[in-house]
């Protein structure tokens, strides 16, 4: 006689295996123009991945790195995120990726052979906003907080995640692509800051480098 638990247990022992596709695509921000079939990333929890089958990535020996993107989210408690804070931000991300895969692969502003095109995003950010003391709202408040690192302490995160998509930019196909929901899944409501956003990107662009030297 077949256990009535029968399809549960089958189902339990298919999402283990790994290389499995994921069942449902753990994007829904918009930033990727169609659907992938991700899998389950197999060195870090909550992070989804898809990369092209025989993808031989010696072929490629520059980046170009688009703007990150900051995707606010529409149920975010706060979401008064000035322009200039947010082009902060953008920039220092970047910039992580820059410092990291510079000199040895160059950062370059143009698509052509042998480059990989990398676009970047932050979606389903949610903030709240830090309580500050009168003098931060007033003109000498608000030049001392002009700095970089002041700007994005004005406020804390409790939710974000991060996407990203590599293309060969010459033929415009996508070879490469990641969600990582960790962000979201440990704050699940609690308080973060954009510092650790950053730490995020280094992981990912020290192991974009490191895939590039191996495949050497």
């Amino acid at each position: 006689m077949i256990s009535r638990r029968w399809p549960q247990v089958a189902l339990i022992c298919l999402m283990l295996v790994p290389g499995l596709p994921y069942a449902s695509s753990p994007s829904d921000s918009g930033f990727f123009s169609d659907a992938i079939s991700f899998e389950k990333h197999p060195h870090r929890r909550h992070a989804y991945r898809f990369i092209k089958q025989d993808l031989d990535l010696r072929q490629y020996n520059k980046v170009a790195i688009a703007p990150v993107e900051i995707w606010i989210d529409p149920d975010s408690p706060y979401k008064g995120m000035q322009a200039n804070s947010i082009k902060t931000l953008s920039d220092q991300l970047r910039d992580v990726m820059v410092s990291t895969l510079q000199p040895d692969y160059p950062v370059v502003k143009q698509a052509g052979k042998g480059t990989i095109g990398v676009r970047l995003a932050v979606t389903g950010v949610k903030m709240k906003k830090k309580k500050r003391d009168l003098l931060s709202y007033l003109p000498i408040g608000m030049a001392v907080a002009a700095s970089q690192d002041e700007l994005l302490s004005r406020t804390t995160l409790s939710d974000a995640i991060i996407e990203a998509e590599l293309v060969d930019t010459q033929t415009g196909e996508r070879i490469a692509a990641l969600v990582d929901r960790h962000m979201a899944a440990e704050l699940n409501g609690s308080k973060h800051d954009w510092k650790e956003i950053e730490e995020v990107f280094e992981y990912y662009a020290k192991r974009f480098k490191r895939s590039l030297n191996e495949s050497r």
